[in-house]
């Protein structure tokens, strides 16, 4: 079984003479080194005069075992790093695993998965993989707050999760910056004032200050770029709402109920039961037209934004260009609830 990487990191010594390794995020493989090192008893700042890395396509077996026989110059342990070592021509792990138990030297194979998958069979293997399901995410931010001498509460990790994601390095500095400042228990208060904020939280308030056609989507807008949040990122999430409200305006437009709608908001969007009424009722209010406008505002802020024009112009334009649309269709909506009242005869 391959294991995640945060298992490596929590072991307090080396788990064979030979171990397996899923190449994947650069930093982390960095991170591995230095945990290497660190449980071979050397001194990381040595790491580029005892780690031997060679290409698989340049170490037959043959090589390999001569190269786990023979003893640093300067005695000490060493260790052998083998990148794409499923080229290796004849390679054997369980010979080389057999081989090597008495070795001064520990053996690295980078593998692709689907190799290491039936290597790890014999041999401890694991995965350099990012992070990507929130519960890894949560174990990474709590196992690295713990390297800094400090905890979580409950508070921060949303706000943590959702501004770093699979961001390591980072969230690493943050809290090494906290703990200089004496910080031992982090709050999202504490994060706050580093400028660190629950994003999602955010875009559902600008989202509903939208819908809602209130003023406090602007606040909500600035906020989000404030906090460090990339234009492209957030425009990237208005493409996205913008494409529910044409999945919920194409059914309506088919004379379909409400329901229906919303049905197709979630089969088609991908998205909770609960945001689908507030996407159906807005796609009710904007004319197909106006979700055509909202849709070319976009991409023409995304080329602006590429042509090198200033974000805080392009964004203040977007904003204001959205929030119109929003407001007029409201408006029409209500014209045309006037209008509909006009012509219902009223009965005595």
């Amino acid at each position: 079984m391959i294991r995640p990487a945060l298992d490596f990191f929590r072991l307090d010594a080396l788990p064979s003479s030979v171990i397996g390794l899923v190449p994947g995020d650069p930093l982390l493989s960095l991170w591995v080194r230095r945990h290497v090192l660190a449980l071979s008893g050397i001194d990381p700042n040595e790491g580029s005069a005892v780690i031997d890395t060679r290409s698989g396509d340049e170490m037959p077996h043959s090589r390999i075992l001569t190269r786990l026989r023979e003893r640093p110059l300067f005695g000490g342990r060493r260790i052998l790093w083998i990148s794409r070592s499923d080229q290796c021509p004849d390679i054997d792990p369980k010979d080389l695993l057999e081989r090597n138990q008495k070795s001064v030297t520990t053996l690295i194979l980078e593998a692709p998965e689907k190799v290491l998958a039936s290597w790890s069979k014999i041999l401890p293997a694991f995965s350099l993989a990012a992070p990507t399901k929130p519960s890894d995410r949560e174990a990474w931010a709590q196992f690295l707050a713990g390297k800094s001498g400090i905890s979580l509460e409950k508070s921060a990790l949303q706000p943590l999760l959702t501004t770093f994601e699979g961001s390591l390095g980072p969230m690493e500095r943050l809290f090494q910056d906290l703990a200089r400042e004496g910080v031992r228990k982090v709050t999202a208060d504490a994060l706050f004032r580093h400028g660190v904020t629950d994003h999602y939280k955010t875009v559902f308030d600008l989202i509903r200050g939208f819908e809602n056609s209130d003023t406090k989507f602007f606040r909500e807008w600035e906020r989000f770029l404030e906090g460090g949040q990339s234009p492209f990122g957030l425009i990237s999430l208005l493409h996205r709402q913008w494409r529910l409200y044409r999945i919920a305006a194409n059914a309506l437009g088919k004379n379909t109920g409400r329901s229906e709608a919303e049905r197709m908001v979630i089969t088609l969007g991908g998205v909770p039961a609960f945001v689908a009424p507030g996407v159906v009722r807005v796609a009710g209010r904007l004319s197909l037209e106006g979700i055509r406008k909202g849709t070319e505002a976009l991409w023409q802020a995304d080329l602006l934004l590429k042509s090198g024009v200033s974000s805080t112009l392009v964004m203040d334009q977007l904003a204001a260009t959205l929030f119109s649309l929003s407001r007029s269709g409201k408006e029409e909506k209500g014209r045309t609830k006037t209008s509909w009242s006009r012509q219902t005869p009223q009965h005595s």
